[in-house]
């Protein structure tokens, strides 16, 4: 399906923007709550003005008026999981994308190390760096990205997991706070760890990738051998 443009661009693409991807299953949004505050705090934490009509549909008792309407026009199967995403600057919602979600197939984990400085702790729309590293990469490997101090973040599209004898756990630092990840902490069912490294992986009972078309009951399971040196 292709990307519908809800208004008139008066913004060059090259301005700042960003990006939010749900799960539609059922014909419905999942966890648009968590969606909503992860919007707000974007938006203001980069200055948006109160004013600005993104804003006042997030701050709304009904904030997803303009994206429900939009998926009562598309032809949704009911079986069928699909993947909407928000494309969105500081003053309105410029695009919605749907395409039917497909599960990835990973075989590999290729630690990756993260340039200084890097920062992706909001999801813009810019993914130019996570797409020059995968194109480097067989389809069946993912990268894990590594912080300079030797702990994990990462991977291109999941935060992740280690399954241990004492329950889940994930890096405190991620490159990106997910949706599903936030939802697992505030309900006890995973732990921070905050200085995750290779080696802890390596003796983990299983790796798990999660985001918000992946919860914890759907994810993908690896290995500790999947790691490649």
């Amino acid at each position: 399906m292709p990307a519908k443009d809800l208004h008139s661009s008066v913004v060059h693409r090259s301005s700042l923007s960003f990006i939010e991807t749900f799960m539609v299953r059922g014909g419905e949004l999942q966890a648009g709550d968590l969606h909503q505050e992860r919007m707000l705090r974007t938006l203001t934490d980069f200055g948006a003005e109160a004013s600005q009509p993104i804003l006042q549909t997030l701050l709304s008792a009904t904030p997803w008026l303009e994206v429900e309407g939009y998926l009562t026009k598309q032809i949704l199967l009911p079986s069928t999981t699909y993947r909407l995403t928000l494309e969105y600057d500081l003053t309105k919602i410029r695009a919605i994308r749907l395409i039917p979600y497909q599960r990835r197939g990973i075989s590999k984990i290729r630690p990756i190390q993260l340039p200084k400085r890097f920062d992706y702790s909001y999801k813009y729309a810019d993914r130019c760096f996570f797409n020059r590293v995968k194109a480097t990469l067989p389809d069946d490997e993912e990268p894990l990205f590594v912080r300079q101090d030797g702990t994990i973040t990462d991977t291109s599209f999941t935060n992740v997991l280690m399954e241990t004898e004492d329950g889940y756990f994930t890096p405190a630092r991620p490159l990106l706070k997910g949706t599903q990840r936030g939802s697992l902490l505030r309900r006890g069912l995973i732990a921070e760890h905050d200085h995750l490294t290779l080696s802890h992986l390596m003796h983990a009972r299983s790796l798990l990738l999660i985001n918000a078309l992946l919860p914890l009951e759907e994810a993908l399971c690896l290995s500790p051998t999947a790691l490649q040196p």
